[in-house]
C-alpha cells in the first residue's frame, strides 16, 4: 500500500489533519512592524493554487497563539486581535500551508522588537511665514498601538533647511525637542525648503522616514518699534502743519479754488441789451390800472353787531 493511501485512510478514519511531506511549505515568510504594527506576511509555495494559511505569533516568554485561521491572503496582522500586543515586547511568527486535510509543516519568521525595529513613517509637516522668519510645525505620525512620544519620551527632530534651489547648501538643527521651531536666520523675499526626521535616541539608527519637503517664502524684514512710532510721529506732524497752512491762507486757497471769472464784455452787452421782440414791447406798454378792495358793509354788520349800532343818549 502507498504512503498517500496510508494518510488519506488515516484522515478518514481518526477524522485529523495529517501533516504531508508532499505539500509545499510557505516562502519568504518575514515579520515586520510599522508604526507599532505587527505583521506576518509570505509567498505562496511555488507551483501551487488555492491553499489556505494559518499563522501564528508568539511573544518571547510565551507559546504560539492563532491569530488569523484558514485565510487565503498572504499576511495577517497580528495587532488587530483582541489580546493585543506590548510595545515592549519581542515577537516571532510561523505560517502553514493547507489544502484540503493536507497541511505543510510550520515556517517561523524572523524575531522583532517592536520598539526598536519598528519603521517610522515621516512626521507631517507645515510651514507658516512670519515676515523674514518661518515657523515650522510638525505633527508625529499616529501609531497603531500607543503613541509616539509614550514609547519615544526622548525622542527628537532633526530639521534640514535650504533656499530653494540650492539644496547643496544646507543648514541643520537636531535634536529639537518642541514640535513648533522658529528659523530666523533667513533672508527677506527669499523661498526656503525644509524636510524633517524623527529620532528615536533608542538606538543610533533608528530614524523616521524623512517627510516630504515643503517650501515657504519669507517677506520683509520684521520692523523695530521705534519704526512705528516715528512713522506715526511725522503723519501727526503732517497733519498738523497742513491745518495751519489752511487756516493762515484760507483766503488765497479759497481764491485758488474759487476765482471770480468775468464775462467777456460782448457778453455783458448782450445780456444788459433791451430785446427787440414783439410780445416783449407788448407786455411793456401795457397799461395796468389800480384796483381797491372794499369790504362789504353788510358783512361788517354780521361778524360785529355791536359796532354796527349808533350810540344813545341817555337823559336822567
Amino acid at each position: 500500500m502507498s504512503a498517500a493511501v496510508c494518510v488519506f485512510i488515516l484522515s478518514a478514519v481518526c477524522g485529523h489533519t495529517v501533516v504531508s511531506g508532499g505539500l509545499s511549505r510557505p516562502t519568504k515568510v518575514r515579520l515586520t512592524s510599522q508604526d507599532m504594527n505587527l505583521v506576518l506576511s509570505w509567498d505562496w509555495p511555488a507551483g501551487t493554487a488555492g491553499l489556505l494559511y494559518t499563522a501564528e505569533y508568539k511573544c518571547s516568554v510565551n507559546s504560539y497563539r492563532a491569530s488569523c485561521v484558514n485565510i487565503s491572503t498572504l499576511e495577517c496582522d497580528f495587532t488587530r486581535i483582541p489580546q493585543g500586543i506590548y510595545q515592549f515586547g519581542k515577537y516571532t511568527g510561523r505560517v502553514r500551508a493547507q489544502s484540503g486535510t493536507e497541511t505543510s509543516a510550520w515556517v517561523e519568521s524572523n524575531n522583532i522588537t517592536l520598539d526598536r525595529e519598528t519603521f517610522i513613517t515621516s512626521p507631517n509637516v507645515s510651514l507658516l511665514s512670519n515676515a523674514a522668519a518661518i515657523e515650522v510645525i510638525i505633527e508625529d505620525p499616529v501609531f497603531r498601538i500607543s503613541s509616539l512620544r509614550a514609547i519615544y519620551s526622548s525622542a527628537t527632530y532633526n530639521i534640514t533647511y535650504w533656499q530653494d534651489g540650492q539644496r547643496q547648501k544646507t543648514k541643520n538643527m537636531s535634536n529639537i525637542l518642541q514640535n513648533r521651531v522658529v528659523l530666523s536666520d533667513l533672508e527677506p523675499w527669499t523661498k526656503y525648503c525644509v524636510q524633517v526626521q524623527i529620532s528615536t535616541r533608542r538606538r543610533p539608527n533608528h530614524l523616521s522616514q524623512p517627510s516630504t519637503a515643503v517650501c515657504e517664502s519669507t517677506t520683509i524684514d520684521e520692523e523695530a518699534p521705534w519704526v512705528a512710532a516715528v512713522v506715526t510721529f511725522v503723519v501727526t506732524a503732517m497733519a498738523v502743519a497742513l491745518v495751519v497752512i489752511a487756516v493762515v491762507y484760507r483766503k488765497h486757497i479759497s481764491r485758488f479754488l474759487c476765482p471770480k471769472d468775468e464775462l467777456p464784455q460782448h457778453f455783458n452787452e448782450d445780456l444788459t441789451k433791451r430785446p427787440n421782440s414783439s410780445w416783449y414791447i407788448a407786455i411793456a406798454e401795457e397799461i395796468f390800472h389800480q384796483v381797491s378792495i372794499i369790504p362789504d358793509s353788510s358783512v361788517l354788520e354780521a361778524e360785529h353787531p355791536l359796532e354796527a349800532e349808533p350810540p344813545h343818549n341817555t337823559q336822567t
